[in-house]
């Protein structure tokens, strides 16, 4: 979906030489150079030049346009030689050089940057030798065939330069691309390393423009999967960008925090800076990457449940700027497939996400345009996992068979584990629904596998950052500890310099008090050593005391991790009971059947609420009930449709918070209660569901009243036999509280029961606050 985003920081690094001129005009060029006379002549260099480059910066590597950049080059150097200006045909041939290394002739192009640094070597000027080793390093593409040792090579060899002539921006620059060369390579920690000491490098000599620094800082933190490390880097980069006022590639930069905070969920500030990267290029009219950008904001508008709003803007951003190239075309139509789906309108979705495919399999942009497989692989995976989950969506099961086949029999590591776990969930429903339960089954365990593997990542990832902490404030101890022990010293060496000076007094007053001095001096002696005593045994206790803490902050902590630990694997198995009963629905025809099914998928999801809260929060076993209902009552509408049938809710739920030995029962009492008013209390009119938690004293009332039909004619709670009514009965006693069923202008059922534990004020305030 958002393969411009990746793409766009490839372009505008290689354009921004070049920011801020007028676009270059071919014709007028090549005009110039017919009307100027022939022979070697200043403003005809420059022409040759401005027209090589025209051909070398042009988007696509195609040889033909290569080969004219290389041809005016050429020319270009001869007229050097002819008026001896070694100024440009340095220039030229380094030009010729980038242009043969991106014709992929790396052995030209080093030839050509080699005779401009053998013309340095030879002057002795060794800061300029390693000006143009790194700019040779720039030039090597990380995907050219056997180009990467090359690159780390000419870096290293313009960082030694310039540590030899004293230039510390240009050690500072070359330590960031060689962690740049290390990035590629998956190092993370030491490119980790090598980014700090180039910031640092930086810094100490006042230099400003960072945020390519503290950009590539945070592609490390992303592919270690920090997202809060990575926006943090990423607002440093806007940050930096913003005093420099080096605003080049501000739209690449705002839309990698637009990205950083989608994948966190924060559509709304993820809106707010991918509209500023559209709104730029639009200002810039640069219109190459403008359909990635469309991209990220449509499904900012869809994930944040305004797909109304993303037509609209849509159709606006269509019109403003039409798409040139079949790639922008492809971006359209998907476009419009992810906003009819969030419409549920999926026979127009269809339609757009097979043109999508049709345009994406015809056009050559996929051949040429990419400049890494990489790139390629994410748009074939992201196309074909597309189709897969809008025909699972739309249970044509065989048809998204097709697209996940096809995603599964790339090469083992092509696919980013993310991305891989979706995939095998998706072909576990696929062959679910085809009867092949072995296959199925396989599948699901990849999926949990995988599942399991990233939680596991996150997890030891904190217990790594827990251990800092403790190590860092054990440190801060042992400080604080050897700077008592340095004061305590000092205070006894003035007190023997106190004592040495009364001892010199007492000598030369009267020598008839010396006895009496040397008594004083006896008692003085043995009063100190008791005090010492008595200090090493508080010490001794102090030290005691500080380790029984520290245990037991490691113990509760472990406890923590452990509740979290059964929560999430409760959570799980209740999800793994959910799939196959949603498997076992696909193949039901019988009505009741069918109906027992989605009654017990909604218990079980019930429970499974209360256990994913749990181990996704720092609430310890407590359950914020206020949150808990209303994330009850939206599954439900996504279940039964309420909202269609005229159906409202209204809820008056005050924050309490329970163990989860009375959030469970309450829960499952709430389902059965809005799932019976759904389904049997209104007519075609519509009605409103009223659900109240209120705490009075200790004792906590829920209620769910409607003002449907009501209750029929003599009916008997004692005498009812439904399962539902059982189930609240028996959740209702569990609770250690009464179970009341009444017509009240509807159907009004009550629960009162009492906390389980009587909490101090100071607790009170913290759970009911």
């Amino acid at each position: 979906m958002f393969k411009y985003i990746t793409l766009c920081f490839i372009v505008a690094f290689f354009a921004s030489g070049v920011s801020g001129q007028k676009k270059m005009d071919v014709a007028a060029i090549k005009l110039n150079l017919q009307n100027l006379k022939s022979g070697p002549d200043t403003d005809i260099l420059k022409l040759q030049i401005k027209l090589g480059t025209y051909y070398l910066n042009k988007i696509g590597d195609h040889q033909e346009v290569l080969d004219s950049g290389i041809t005016a080059f050429t020319k270009a150097i001869q007229m050097s030689m002819a008026l001896h200006s070694a100024k440009w045909l340095n220039e030229a041939l380094m030009l010729r050089g980038a242009a043969y290394i991106k014709q992929n002739n790396l052995k030209q192009g080093k030839a050509s940057f080699m005779q401009v640094i053998d013309y340095y070597r030879k002057t002795g000027d060794k800061d300029a030798e390693g000006k143009i080793q790194a700019r040779l390093g720039d030039n090597i593409s990380v995907d050219l065939k056997d180009g990467l040792p090359d690159k780390m090579a000419v870096y290293q060899q313009a960082l030694a330069l310039f540590k030899q002539t004293g230039n510390k921006l240009g050690e500072a620059d070359m330590i960031r691309s060689i962690a740049d060369v290390h990035l590629f390579q998956k190092k993370l920690d030491i490119a980790g390393d090598e980014l700090n000491k180039a910031l640092k490098q930086y810094q100490s000599i006042g230099y400003k423009k960072l945020a390519a620094t503290y950009h590539s800082m945070a592609e490390v933190s992303k592919q270690k999967v920090d997202l809060h490390k990575e926006l943090y880097y990423r607002l440093e980069v806007i940050k930096s960008m913003n005093e420099t006022a080096d605003t080049a590639l501000a739209d690449f930069y705002y839309a990698k925090v637009a990205l950083v905070y989608a994948d966190l969920e924060k559509y709304d500030q993820s809106l707010v800076y991918i509209l500023k990267s559209a709104e730029i290029l639009k200002r810039r009219k640069q219109y190459e990457d403008f359909y990635g950008y469309l991209s990220l904001i449509i499904y900012d508008y869809i994930a944040a449940k305004r797909p109304k709003e993303a037509l609209a803007y849509l159709k606006k951003a269509v019109a403003e700027v039409p798409p040139v190239i079949l790639a922008q075309q492809v971006d359209m139509y998907e476009a419009f497939g992810n906003i009819y789906v969030a419409l549920t309108d999926y026979a127009k979705a269809e339609q757009y996400y097979l043109k999508m495919m049709e345009v994406y399999k015809t056009t050559t942009y996929n051949k040429d345009f990419y400049t890494t497989n990489e790139q390629m692989v994410t748009d074939f995976v992201h196309y074909n996992e597309t189709m897969a989950g809008f025909y699972l969506l739309t249970r044509q099961f065989k048809k998204a068979g097709i697209y996940t086949s096809r995603i599964l029999e790339l090469k083992p590591g092509a696919i980013r584990p993310v991305t891989l776990t979706k995939i095998h969930r998706m072909q576990f429903r696929v062959d679910s629904a085809s009867g092949n339960y072995v296959a199925a089954i396989k599948h699901f365990e990849i999926n949990k596998r995988l599942d399991d593997s990233l939680f596991s990542a996150i997890k030891n990832k904190q217990i790594e950052e827990l251990e800092i902490r403790y190590k860092t404030k054990e440190s801060r101890q042992k400080i604080k500890l050897l700077q008592m022990q340095s004061d305590g010293q000092k205070a006894e060496i003035q007190k023997a310099n106190m004592q040495r000076n009364i001892t010199f007094a007492g000598i030369a007053m009267l020598i008839i008090i010396v006895g009496f001095a040397f008594n004083g001096y006896r008692h003085k002696q043995e009063t100190n050593k008791q005090l010492q005593l008595k200090q090493a045994e508080i010490n001794e206790q102090n030290t005691s005391l500080q380790r029984l803490v520290y245990e037991k902050d490691n113990l509760l902590e472990e406890k923590d991790w452990l509740l979290k630990e059964v929560h999430h694997r409760v959570k799980n198995n209740l999800q793994i009971v959910m799939s196959l009963l949603n498997t076992q629905s696909a193949f039901l025809k019988n009505n009741a059947a069918l109906a027992a099914i989605r009654e017990s998928q909604n218990r079980v999801q019930a429970i499974a609420l209360i256990h994913q809260k749990l181990y996704s929060n720092s609430a310890g076993s407590y359950i914020d009930m206020s949150v808990y209902i209303n994330e009850l009552i939206s599954y439900l509408a996504d279940c039964y449709n309420p909202a269609g049938r005229g159906i409202r809710f209204e809820q008056m739920v005050e924050p309490i918070k329970l163990d989860v030995g009375q959030a469970v029962p309450l829960g499952l009492v709430l389902n059965e209660a809005i799932t019976n008013a759904i389904k049997y209390a209104f007519g075609p009119q519509g009605g409103e569901i009223k659900i109240a938690l209120q705490l009075a004293e200790e004792t906590i009332i829920l209620t769910i009243a409607d003002n449907g039909t009501g209750l029929p004619a003599g009916f008997d709670l004692r005498r009812a036999n439904s399962l539902g009514m059982e189930m609240m009965r028996a959740l209702s006693k569990q609770l250690g509280g009464y179970f009341k069923i009444e017509n009240c202008g509807g159907v009004l059922i009550t629960v009162e029961f009492k906390a389980e534990t009587r909490l101090s004020k100071t607790e009170t305030d913290t759970l009911y606050s």
